[in-house]
C-alpha cells in the first residue's frame, strides 16, 4: 500500500453536527497514505477481512479522542517498518470547520494539533460527544462486565455534561487514596481516623457521579425501548440503574452524599479486612433486558448486538437533543443481524448525521444502494474505489 488514494466529493453546507469531511491516514496499520473526502450522511465500506476497513474506523477514532477502540497501545496502530503514524481530520463541528491532527511516535508520545496550533492536553484537545463507536468487541456493553456497561454510560455523560470528566476523576482519585488507607490500616502502620477525609471525599465525589448515571439512565430509558422495538428486538426494552450499595436506588438524590459516607463509615471494618472500598459508584452496574429477561446472561448474540444498537441509537438521540448529532461509527456490524434487522439499522441511520458502516458483506454495494447511501467505498489491495 505504497501509493496515496485520493477520493474527492462535492462539499455541502454543514449542519453543526460533527462529520468528517476529510480523512489523511499516515502509517496507520496496513495504510502507507491514503486521503478521503467526504460529506455528511450514511457512508458504507466494504471489502474482505484484513483490507483495512476497521483501521478507518480507528483513524476517526485517534483524531476525534485521541485513543483507539481496538488498542491501549499506540505503539500497535504504526505500520509494520515505519518509525510514527498521523491522522488528520478535517471536521465539521458545533463551532464550525476545524482540522484535528494526532500523531504518535513511540518515545515521543503522542503529538496533537487543532488548526495546525500544539495541544497538550488530551482532556482539552478531545472532542467529546463527537463520536460513538461500535465493534464487535463492543457487545461487552451487553454481556462483559459491570465496568464495561459503566463506561458506555459515562461515555454519553462525558459528551452532555463538561463538567462529568473531572468529577469522575476526582471519586477515582478518592477511592484510590481511601484503598490505600485501608491497606495502611491492616499494616498496622495507620489509625481508623485517617479514613475520615477519604470517606467524606469518596462520598461527596461518588454522590455526584450517582446522581448524573442515575440521571441519565432514566432519560435514557424510553430512547432504548423505542430504539430497541424499532430494530426489531421486540417491546420492552429496559435499562434500569443498578447502584452500589443497592438500596442508594429507593432514594432521593439530595441523599446520596449522607447516605454514602454513612454507608462507608459502618462498613469500615469490612473494607479494612479487604483492604479496598467495597461499594460505591465503582461498583455500580446497568440491567439491560427486554421484559423479565437478562439480556447480558441469557440474550442471543443476535439480541445482544441489537440491544448494543439500540443504546447507542438511544445515546446519539439524547446528545443530538443537546444540540449536536455525533458521528457513529459502526464496525463489522452486520454481521448476525438477519435481513429485517439490517434493513430496519440501515433506515435508521439515514438522514440522521455522518455514520459509518464496514462490512465484509459482497452484498455491501447494494445494500449501500438501496439505503441511499451517501459514498459507499470498497477497499481491496491497498486502495478504495468510491461510487458517490
Amino acid at each position: 500500500m505504497s501509493s496515496p488514494d485520493t477520493i474527492t466529493a462535492s462539499d455541502r453546507d454543514h449542519s453543526g453536527n460533527w462529520a468528517v469531511r476529510q480523512l489523511t491516514v499516515a502509517d496507520l496499520r496496513c495504510w502507507d497514505r491514503l486521503t478521503l473526502q467526504l460529506n455528511p450522511g450514511l457512508v458504507v465500506v466494504s471489502g474482505p477481512n484484513g483490507a483495512g476497513k476497521t483501521s478507518l474506523v480507528e483513524a476517526i477514532c485517534y483524531g476525534m479522542v485521541g485513543v483507539s477502540p481496538r488498542t491501549t497501545r499506540e505503539a500497535d496502530a504504526i505500520r509494520v517498518g515505519r518509525q510514527a503514524f498521523h491522522v488528520e481530520l478535517h471536521v465539521d463541528g458545533p463551532h464550525g470547520r476545524q482540522v484535528r491532527e494526532m500523531g504518535y511516535q513511540p518515545g515521543l508520545g503522542r503529538r496533537m494539533r487543532i488548526d495546525e496550533v500544539p495541544q497538550r492536553s488530551v482532556g482539552l484537545w478531545r472532542a467529546s460527544g463527537s463520536i460513538l463507536v461500535f465493534l464487535p468487541e463492543e457487545l461487552r456493553a451487553v454481556k462483559g462486565p459491570p465496568a464495561a456497561r459503566r463506561r458506555a454510560i459515562d461515555r454519553i455523560l462525558e459528551g452532555t455534561d463538561p463538567t462529568f470528566a473531572a468529577t469522575a476523576a476526582a471519586y477515582t482519585a478518592a477511592v484510590t487514596q481511601r484503598n490505600a488507607m485501608l491497606k495502611r490500616i491492616k499494616g498496622q502502620v495507620a489509625g481508623v481516623a485517617g479514613l475520615t477525609p477519604w470517606d467524606h471525599a469518596v462520598a461527596e465525589h461518588g454522590a455526584a457521579v450517582a446522581t448524573a448515571r442515575s440521571t441519565m439512565i432514566l432519560d435514557l430509558q424510553p430512547r432504548f425501548a423505542r430504539w430497541m422495538e424499532e430494530l426489531g428486538g421486540g417491546p420492552g426494552g429496559t435499562l434500569a440503574w443498578e447502584p452500589s450499595p443497592a438500596d442508594l436506588g429507593e432514594m432521593a438524590p439530595d441523599r446520596f452524599h449522607e447516605h454514602l459516607e454513612a454507608r462507608l463509615a459502618a462498613n469500615r471494618t469490612r473494607d479494612i479486612q479487604a483492604a479496598q472500598t467495597l461499594s460505591g459508584p465503582h461498583r455500580d452496574d446497568v440491567w439491560i433486558g427486554i421484559g423479565d429477561q437478562d439480556l447480558r446472561r441469557t440474550g442471543s448474540q443476535g439480541e445482544q448486538r441489537t440491544a448494543v444498537l439500540a443504546l447507542l441509537l438511544a445515546c446519539r438521540e439524547l446528545l443530538s437533543e443537546h444540540g449536536v448529532t455525533p458521528i457513529l461509527l459502526l464496525d463489522d456490524v452486520l454481521s448476525e443481524l438477519d435481513p429485517g434487522r439490517r434493513r430496519r439499522l440501515l433506515d435508521a441511520l439515514v438522514g440522521q448525521g455522518q455514520s459509518w458502516i464496514t462490512s465484509a458483506d459482497p452484498d455491501a454495494a447494494d445494500l449501500a444502494a438501496a439505503s441511499g447511501a451517501t459514498h459507499y467505498l470498497h477497499v481491496e489491495d491497498g486502495h478504495v474505489a468510491a461510487t458517490p
